[in-house]
Parts: C-alpha cells; sequence; structure tokens
C-alpha cells in the first residue's frame, strides 16, 4: 500500500528530496505507524514555497489565446504537480484519518479523557462521529481504490462505489471508478458522486467474470450513460441519437409504438414532441432544444470531423472548435444528468 501511495502522490517528480516526496515520506510512515522526522506542515509549506514565483509569472490578457511559451508550460507542469501533489495528501489523509478513529472506537481510548466518543471525535478532528462512521466504513475499499488506480476517491464517490462493491465485488467497484473517471476526464469532465451513481444504476445485474470484458462492459455503459456513443469500437456509436446517453425520453417515445415515429419536417427517434399548447412552458423548452440537439447529432457526424481534422490550413481553428463543441455537450449532459428526475 505505501508504495503505491507515494508514487500517487509524487505526480512525477522522481527526486528523493523533493517536497511531494516529503509528503509521501510522512504519508507512508502514517500508514506504516512508524515515527517519521518530517514535520507534516512544514512538509506542505515546503510544497507550496515549490511553486513558481507569483512575480515571475507573466499576466496575459483575457482575450489571449496564443501558444504557451517554453516558460510558461514549465511554471504550469510544475504548479499542476504541485496542486495534484497537495490534493491527493488531502483526500488521503481524510480516509487515514478513519481508519485511526476506527482504532481509537475499538479500544475506547477516550474513555478517561472524554465522556463520549463523539465528543472526542469533535475535539480530536472538528468532525460529526456520524460523518466519521461513513468514512470508517468506506475507508477500506478508498485506499485500495487509490493503491489500484492512483486516484484517490471522495467519501461520496466511496459512498456510490460501496453500492456497486455490495452488488458486483470490489474489483468492479474500482473498475467503475477508474473506467468513470478516466472518460469523464476525456469529456472534459470531471467525475461527482452524481455521475458514479447515474453510471452505477445503468449496469446490468451481472458483470463478465473476466476483467477485461468487465471493463469494457463498464466502459460502453459510462460512455452510453454520459452521452459518448457506446465506446470507438462500436461503428454505430457515433451516429446514435443522443437520447442513449442522458436517457432523454419524450412522453411519447417510449414503447415498441414509438420506435421509428418521426416529427413533421424533422425525422429521426425521438423528434416527436407532443402540440405545446397541452404541454407546460418549461417541458415545450426542453422538447424544442431536444429536437435541435437531435438535428445537431445527424449533422455532427464522425466523417465531418474527419473531413475537417484532414484540412492542414485550419488545424488550430478545428481543434479550438473540437473543444468548444466538448466543453458545450458537457455542460448540456451535466445539467440533464443532474436535474431532478420525473
Amino acid at each position: 500500500m505505501s508504495s503505491s501511495i507515494a508514487s500517487m502522490f509524487s505526480s512525477g517528480d522522481t527526486t528523493t528530496d523533493s517536497p511531494a516526496s516529503a509528503v509521501a515520506a510522512r504519508t507512508e510512515a502514517i500508514l506504516d505507524g512508524r515515527q517519521a522526522a518530517a514535520d507534516p506542515i512544514a512538509s506542505l509549506k515546503e510544497l507550496a514555497d515549490s511553486l513558481p514565483s507569483l512575480d515571475d509569472v507573466q499576466a496575459v490578457g483575457d482575450d489571449d489565446t496564443s501558444e504557451l511559451t517554453d516558460t510558461e508550460r514549465q511554471q504550469k507542469d510544475k504548479t499542476e504537480s504541485v496542486i495534484r501533489t497537495a490534493v491527493a495528501t488531502g483526500n488521503t489523509a481524510i480516509w487515514v484519518i478513519a481508519q485511526g478513529l476506527e482504532r481509537a472506537a475499538k479500544g475506547k481510548w477516550w474513555r478517561r479523557s472524554h465522556s463520549t466518543y463523539a465528543e472526542y471525535v469533535n475535539d480530536l478532528t472538528g468532525r460529526s462521529a456520524s460523518y466519521i462512521r461513513r468514512l470508517r466504513s468506506g475507508a477500506p475499499l478508498a485506499l485500495e481504490t487509490a493503491a489500484q488506480t492512483g486516484r484517490v476517491p471522495n467519501p461520496g464517490q466511496i459512498e456510490e462505489t460501496r453500492k456497486a462493491q455490495r452488488q458486483h465485488g470490489t474489483e468492479a467497484a474500482i473498475l467503475l471508478f477508474q473506467v468513470v473517471s478516466e472518460v469523464t476526464e476525456e469529456l472534459g469532465d470531471k467525475t461527482t458522486a452524481e455521475t458514479l451513481e447515474a453510471v452505477r444504476k445503468e449496469l446490468p445485474p451481472a458483470l463478465p467474470e473476466v476483467p477485461e470484458q468487465a471493463r469494457a462492459t463498464i466502459e460502453r455503459v459510462t460512455r452510453r450513460t454520459l452521452g459518448h456513443g457506446g465506446g470507438d469500437d462500436d461503428p454505430a456509436s457515433f451516429e446514435e441519437d443522443s437520447n442513449d446517453g442522458v436517457r432523454i425520453r419524450t412522453p411519447d417515445s417510449e414503447g415498441p409504438a414509438a420506435e421509428g415515429q418521426e416529427a413533421d419536417g424533422a425525422g429521426g427517434e425521438g423528434d416527436d414532441i407532443e402540440d405545446a399548447e397541452i404541454v407546460p412552458e418549461h417541458l415545450v423548452a426542453l422538447k424544442d432544444a431536444l429536437t435541435t440537439l437531435n438535428a445537431v447529432n445527424r449533422a455532427i457526424t464522425k466523417d465531418v470531423f474527419a473531413q475537417a481534422a484532414a484540412d492542414p490550413t485550419d488545424a488550430k481553428e478545428y481543434e479550438k472548435v473540437r473543444q468548444a463543441i466538448l466543453k458545450k455537450a458537457t455542460a448540456i449532459r451535466n445539467k440533464a444528468l443532474h436535474a431532478p428526475q420525473g
């Protein structure tokens, strides 16, 4: 466990005397029950001091879209390394605290200093005993997930992966967290407990026993749930209706009778909408948006992207537009994913 945590904290910095390594060494000592000479606060201060000087960072205008200079790239890489190390340290510390308090609860070490365990927990951490109890139950899976994936889940994420663990087992729960994290990053977003919940609920009752097949299944469900088709190896995935993503359905689009229906002038599954006069105004807006999205989805085919990318004269503009489409699609998906369910 310790070596995995250390490599996770290093964020690519392999020097033994780096601030990140000092933080990692302290964390290893906590997990292994050893004394460490390094003061954790001093280590974190040293980590902060390793950031590029703010005076050395060149200010740029809001409209500046120029390429980063070599100096800027170096400053960016160093800063992101420090940020990742600090985030990993803080996230992992939560689970270390939970495991420590589990030992305190078992040994009732508070019995001479405090009236209750709850009082002891609050005095020691500033958190409620009920919150810590939830952390204690999730700590083993959280630390195992961190060790296997190099990503430290937060409490909300662990609550969802624990539900997957109860249904599909530990390895599948870790795979769920890893795959969803990778796909959301690819889409320019970050993993939330809500995202994990949405994907978990769409998983089949049983996953394949072969790890590679289980991963493929989880990835396919993740891409479909997040509105990104069925995966790169699915030829039809790019052309699928956007309804297959976040499960947006109009009242008439469910059931066999709705399949293949077409709206006037539009055509295509999911385009049909009710008369605007007999549904609420806000629902009309959503249905209009869905019709527009279906039209956009049909217009932006895989071939359109391929042809645009093949033109060397507009390579920079193509990538700018592609990223903008990804960002906008992700924003729409997030709104629908986090919206109240009917």
